[in-house]
């Protein structure tokens, strides 16, 4: 007898269809075409990029967005739309402010930048060759120069969602009278803090406290706000022939001087016996110097030690429309820059850089900066690479007892290294190779106890000992060194201006009530104006920031916003409330500067690429 097949059978299986409805399912497969690879293909592209356009509008609404910067009132940190330069005389490379709003916003006529100073050699230059015709008198010119946009930069937006805003922090903001244009400045205050601005510096008082303490840029900070004021790799030949001095001036160290390519090139060296210095004399050349070499006389106008101040080359700008005005006024040389525009404040913050060979096994190394007659200084002992600092009040040849930070360095014995030393914001600094030197305790010092209040500081000079008219030195004790290289750095002076010092007649921000006259920088007679200046204080409430351009003299920030304010798109003028920026029109900080623009090639510069600081 056969067995049954137990295997069980799923509902449906080998259920034969009706006929009809089984023919009907085959000529519905025959009649339907294949689908075409390239269908699916066009459909996967449209969707990949709508997909792509919705991520990338998400991530430049709430986390990162690209912008590039319209005006320079963050010069030298970050340009807007400039024109770049390489100095005819000494081959320095520089950049003017060419972002005047009519270029900007598209208007016409644009008012053309046509003319600027370089920060080495003080040479104005005229780089518009249709000017040769109405100019003659005027200075070389050089082929003309585009104007390049302002830095591209991307802001982190999402970031101020986990942490609070800090001091320093570069940022993007709605501007509080016009909530529709992005504005980018430096925060500097915080809520519920009071910011006082006097003499270059920024203090803090905090809520419930007296007194202000001094705001002190971190290291890194404070080197990306520096701006140049000399360096010997950019010392015209044709200035040096002509008789003008050089700003190193050598005791007990010899100098061989040669001139290779339109420039002086200097080595100093030292032997190894007995203490030796440099120092740097500010001595830059003026518009009638210039002008006696370019017609050839004979006789130079005398070289005058002069402080250091707060001269900026961007905004030596000087435009088509000014030159015009001043030949229809019959002057002779329109490319003239007012004295005014060359800086009209004392910097006493600098730094002093150094490239030097190391030729002996010991002896010192010395690096002194002078404020107020007041020597700061970094002693490193080469043959153990420690450093030390010390601090000596004017008059006085003893260092402070209870100031002596220590730290290791590189230099212990022979070999080359760069050197810089900074005194900022009551802080020493010191820079071996391009890294911060890490002291035992910290380097900062307090000037009020030091020295006294510091509203009364003013520069110091006199028969035996020049101060501030030699501020920055470079020495050595029973040690054999070659220098190749020197450089001279000024620190951000930010100007306790509110915008009521100015008027037509005198429209420049400063520290002053009067403008002081030409020769104040030079002659000591005039430097109790230091002494006047007046500090400016600004109250923060509760979600209240206080913002502030690099570009202080050149800067429509927090200062000036208790003052009605042009509608930068024409129109009805408008005050923005207070000099404060709240907490709402924080749209992000700026991060780091991208796809910079070729410097006179095809590719991009990208060696100006860098996170912003």
């Amino acid at each position: 007898m056969a067995k049954k097949n137990k295997t069980k059978k799923k509902p449906g299986a080998q259920v034969p269809l009706p006929t009809g409805r089984k023919d009907k399912q085959d000529e519905k497969k025959k009649e339907q075409p294949p689908t075409h690879p390239s269908h699916n293909a066009i459909r996967e592209t449209f969707e990949s990029l709508a997909i792509a356009f919705i991520l990338a509008f998400l991530i430049r609404t709430f986390v990162a967005e690209p912008f590039v910067i319209p005006t320079g009132s963050m010069s030298p940190s970050l340009q807007g739309v400039h024109k770049d330069l390489n100095c005819p005389q000494c081959g320095q490379r520089y950049r003017v402010n060419a972002s005047v709003q009519s270029q900007i916003r598209g208007q016409a006529p644009p008012d053309e930048c046509v003319g600027g100073m370089c920060p080495m050699c003080r040479y104005t230059m005229a780089y518009d060759t249709r000017l040769a015709r109405v100019a003659p008198d005027g200075p070389k010119l050089a082929r003309n120069e585009p104007s390049y946009s302002g830095d591209r930069i991307v802001v982190n937006k999402f970031l101020y969602s986990f942490q609070e805003p800090e001091r320093w922090d570069v940022v993007v903001f709605k501007y509080p009278g016009n909530a529709t244009d992005n504005y980018i400045k430096r925060l500097v205050g915080l809520p519920e803090e009071t910011l006082r601005v006097l003499g270059g510096d920024l203090f803090v008082q905090h809520q419930g406290e007296e007194g202000f303490d001094i705001a002190r840029k971190p290291p890194t900070v404070a080197r990306a706000m520096r701006e140049p004021v000399h360096d010997t790799n950019h010392d015209p030949a044709n200035l040096r022939e002509a008789g003008w001095p050089l700003r190193w001036q050598v005791d007990g160290w010899e100098l061989d001087e040669s001139t290779e390519d339109k420039l002086v090139r200097q080595k100093y060296r030292t032997s190894g016996q007995g203490e030796h210095w440099l120092r740097y004399e500010h001595t830059p050349p003026d518009e009638a110097v210039w002008s006696t070499i370019e017609q050839g006389g004979d006789y130079l106008p005398q070289a005058k030690r002069e402080l250091i101040s707060d001269f900026n080359p961007y905004n030596t700008r000087i435009s088509r429309r000014e030159v015009e005005v001043r030949l229809h006024d019959g002057e002779e040389n329109p490319f003239v820059e007012p004295y005014q525009l060359l800086g009209l404040h004392w910097v006493g913050d600098l730094h002093v850089e150094a490239d030097v060979d190391v030729q002996s096994e010991t002896g010192e190394l010395l690096l002194e900066l002078v404020e107020a007659g007041n020597r700061f200084r970094c002693t490193i002992d080469i043959a153990t690479g420690k450093a030390t600092l010390s601090i000596l009040p004017y008059d006085q040849e003893q260092p402070v007892a209870e100031y002596a930070p220590t730290a290791e360095t590189v230099l212990d014995g022979p070999g080359k290294h760069r050197v810089t030393f900074a005194n900022v914001d009551d802080t020493l600094h010191l820079w071996v190779d391009d890294r911060l030197v890490k002291f035992d305790v910290p380097t900062t010092y307090d000037w009020q106890a030091l020295f006294g209040d510091f509203e009364q500081a003013v520069p110091r000079s006199s028969e035996d000992e020049l101060g501030d008219l030699a501020p920055a030195r470079v020495g050595s004790v029973d040690a054999a060194l070659a220098i190749d290289r020197l450089r001279v750095f000024r620190d951000i002076y930010y100007i306790a201006d509110n915008g009521k010092q100015q008027t037509r007649q005198s429209p420049y921000v400063r520290d002053y009530a009067l403008i002081p006259p030409k020769d104040f920088l030079s002659n000591k007679a005039e430097w109790g104006v230091f002494a006047r200046r007046r500090p400016i204080d600004f109250v923060l409430g509760e979600d209240q920031f206080f913002v502030m351009g690099d570009n202080s003299p050149q800067s429509m920030d927090a200062r000036l916003w208790n003052q009605m304010q042009p509608d930068p798109n024409g129109g009805m003028a408008h005050k923005p409330g207070g000099n404060y920026l709240e907490r709402r029109l924080l749209v992000g900080r700026a991060i780091s500067v991208v796809w910079p623009h070729t410097w006179n090639f095809v590719i991009p510069g990208f060696t100006d690429m860098r996170r912003i600081q």
